[in-house]
């Protein structure tokens, strides 16, 4: 493959390098930010950025990994990397969420005083950082997987930070410091909300169920609308990773059809599945009989409960 196919792909590894190296930065400004200003917030919002560098950081590992070749021992490369690099990140937030709602139970109790100038001056150097990751990453949100969790992570870090900007400029105005621990407890729950939905989605693929959005059903049913085709069973889908979703299956054509006339076959049901699911890996093994032995409509039906 020449070095201009490789373009668009070394595009997106600069883009997410530069929102990696921006995200640290943040976290790190914020951090400091905090010890300065006696805010918590700012401390919680250096959590959550912090927590979602690591992310971009296993997006750009993940899309690195993906053009390595696989190995016999590997026998579909490296892509799983990702799914235990997503469980170690999930760990991570749940553990930075215990430990920043230890400290915010501590500032209900006894609130203490913050430096409010300080800590929106720090707040808006932070909120401009991520809106300067949302442009980096906005034009490849529909053309790459990785790339759009890491803008939904940078979509995720701005409501943080402007959440911060407003508790900075409501404690300036009514000297409430209060303020900074509610502010702390709403990104709190943005954590846990990430995290949630992290280890959701890396359990499913685990456990390789079908992928959500994606009905075992339809794709049966349009792999019969394929002429040729009699019937459809032994159909499982999975995701092998975020974005690449993996098919085994049988199908059934009538016992005349010729070796080349099922080959015919296969390729259409792969190109159907490619255009209409963006399933690229498909395994299909086919199967002839006479429509009298097996009734095709058997293979589809769903089997009584028993």
């Amino acid at each position: 493959m020449d070095s201009g196919a490789h373009e668009p792909r070394r595009s997106l590894e600069r883009r997410l390098a530069t929102a990696i190296g921006i995200t640290a930065t943040a976290a790190l400004v914020e951090v400091v930010g905090s010890v300065l200003s006696g805010s918590l917030a700012l401390l919680t919002d250096a959590g959550h950025v912090g927590t979602d560098a690591f992310a971009l950081g296993l997006s750009l590992a993940a899309l690195r990994l993906s053009v390595r070749p696989h190995t016999p021992r590997f026998s579909f490369g490296y892509h799983r990397v990702e799914v235990l690099a997503a469980l170690a990140n999930a760990v991570l937030l749940v553990a930075a969420a215990v430990y920043l709602g230890v400290l915010a139970y501590g500032r209900f109790l006894n609130p203490t005083p913050v430096e409010s100038g300080v800590m929106l001056f720090v707040a808006l150097a932070g909120f401009g950082a991520n809106l300067t990751m949302l442009g980096l990453l906005r034009s490849w949100v529909r053309v790459n997987i990785g790339a759009r969790g890491a803008f939904l992570h940078a979509y995720g870090d701005t409501l943080g930070s402007a959440s911060v900007v407003v508790a900075a400029v409501l404690i300036q105005a009514t000297g409430i410091v209060l303020l900074d621990a509610l502010i702390s407890s709403f990104i709190l729950g943005l954590i846990v909300i990430s995290a949630a939905r992290l280890l959701r989605d890396t359990a499913s693929i685990v456990l390789e169920a079908a992928p959500a959005g994606l009905s075992s059903r339809d794709v049966a049913e349009a792999i019969r609308t394929v002429p040729g085709v009699q019937g459809v069973h032994d159909l499982h889908i999975w995701s092998m990773t975020s974005g690449l979703l993996v098919l085994t299956g049988h199908i059934l054509v009538t016992g005349d059809a010729t070796v080349q006339g099922a080959a015919r076959i296969v390729d259409e049901v792969d190109a159907r599945l490619r255009e209409r699911f963006g399933i690229v890996h498909a395994t299909l093994q086919v199967d002839s009989a006479q429509e009298n032995i097996i009734p095709a409509g058997e293979l589809t039906r769903k089997p009584p409960e028993t």
